[in-house]
């Protein structure tokens, strides 16, 4: 018993020993001091791009917009802003800090005019969104990474990666943005097919990302959504697509006879073929904005008392109206009214015949979703709705200023030459304004 009791304690003189707290420290300086270093080295890097940064900026947590062109040309307090969403020649300073917060932080501190369009909470700022949200973008980023190769960043509040690369000397700001918006242009397209593992998978265009429906190897049916940046040369995904077991990453635009088409920068045998519906298809097939301006005598009469004796009469204002697709899956004139800071939203629902390939016939399906009966019979809201079927049904005649892809159609009453309505592909804010 004697020689346990003689091991216990030698053993209790070890682990005293061994315990005995020396501290070494493993780090040259305080958390507080390298935090400071680690700052000042981000800062470094961002002043010693000598051009600036090009910056893949993605607004909202969904990246329901894709992506955007940014320039960003660091000093010691100051930031100049350049953006495709901008005019090429136009800039913008503010002032930009680095701070710890779970992380090193970039905030972007002060307002800039070009790139907090992406993060003000005014749609009307950027003709995005809804009010009070924009179109979700951030202008604090948590630093992940810093060299003189890249920055990248990820979003506070959306979580989306933010890559920056150096912009090449020499390299003249006004006339790349110029180059990016041309390519734009160029390269904007409402449909596709993509051609993939033996299938052609129908792709409709929302803002900047691609909507593929398709049946995967399970057989059931999937749909995805593709976000991108526009680059001189064709589309940068946000994250590799795969589809059918074929990945891929970017797109190259190219271009045979009347054919446009995408092809995989990495070679993979896959194809994104642009094709040009009917104009009739193309319009139910899309969202279309109405503006007062773009309605004719007859319709701006019945718009007028719609806006007099209901609107005005409850004391809202019209913020958006289209034609298309509601969220519950319908087709229907959708809206929402502002109350102060307050949206109400709906739609009425509506029936069409496409003739030919430049005529639709309209009918009112007697049905809403969301506030829209309420606003039907409380709102003069039928008011609204009358020049698309005028009681009964009309069919309508559709001309644009670009068949191939559209940025507006009017619609000509084959039986009222006074009633044209004409829609715009971008959204509208405050239809009765513009």
């Amino acid at each position: 018993m004697k020689k346990y009791r003689y091991i216990t304690f030698l053993l209790g003189i070890i682990l005293f020993v061994s315990c005995n707290p020396v501290e070494e420290n493993l780090f040259d300086d305080s958390s507080a001091i390298r935090i400071e270093k680690s700052l000042l080295n981000t800062q470094d890097v961002l002043k010693n791009a000598e051009n600036g940064w090009l910056m893949e900026y993605y607004p909202s947590s969904q990246q329901t917009y894709g992506g955007y062109n940014v320039l960003a040309k660091f000093t010691d307090k100051e930031v100049t802003i350049a953006s495709e969403i901008e005019d090429f020649d136009i800039t913008e300073k503010s002032s930009y800090s680095l701070k710890q917060s779970a992380g090193p932080v970039l905030t972007f501190d002060t307002y800039n005019e070009i790139f907090h369009t992406f993060s003000d909470p005014n749609s009307s700022k950027s003709g995005l969104g809804d009010n009070g949200v924009g179109m979700g973008g951030d202008f604090e980023f948590l630093i992940l990474k810093s060299t003189q190769d890249s920055v990248i960043l990820k979003g506070k509040k959306t979580g989306n990666r933010i890559i920056m690369t150096p912009i090449q000397s020499g390299t003249d700001w006004g006339a790349y943005v110029e180059e990016l918006q041309e390519a734009s242009e160029i390269m904007k397209f409402k449909n596709f097919e993509y051609h993939v593992a033996g299938q052609i998978i129908p792709v409709r265009v929302s803002y900047r990302s691609l909507i593929m429906t398709y049946t995967n190897e399970e057989g059931n049916e999937v749909t995805v959504s593709a976000p991108y940046i526009q680059t001189l040369t064709g589309y940068k995904l946000y994250q590799p697509l795969t589809i059918l077991g074929v990945t891929v990453e970017a797109f190259n635009y190219g271009k045979e006879g009347d054919t446009e088409y995408f092809t995989p920068v990495n070679g993979t045998d896959a194809r994104l073929v642009a094709v040009f519906p009917p104009l009739n298809q193309t319009l139910v097939s899309g969202d279309w904005f109405f503006a007062f301006s773009g309605l004719g005598t007859y319709g701006k009469n019945y718009w007028n008392y719609a806006k007099v004796n209901g609107l005005d009469a409850i004391g809202e204002e019209l913020y958006y109206a289209y034609l298309g697709t509601h969220s519950d899956g319908k087709y229907a004139f959708s809206f929402a009214s502002a109350y102060g800071s307050s949206l109400y939203g709906g739609a009425l629902h509506f029936n069409y015949e496409l003739i030919d390939e430049n005529k639709v016939k309209y009918s009112f399906a007697l049905t809403g979703a969301g506030d829209g009966v309420w606003y039907y019979n409380n709102a003069q809201f039928v008011y609204l709705i009358y020049p698309l079927y005028g009681g009964s049904n009309k069919t309508f005649t559709l001309t644009a200023d670009n068949e191939k892809d559209p940025s507006w159609i009017i619609l000509t009453d084959d039986s009222d030459p006074n009633n044209t309505i004409k829609l715009f592909a971008d959204q509208i804010i405050w239809p009765f304004s513009n």
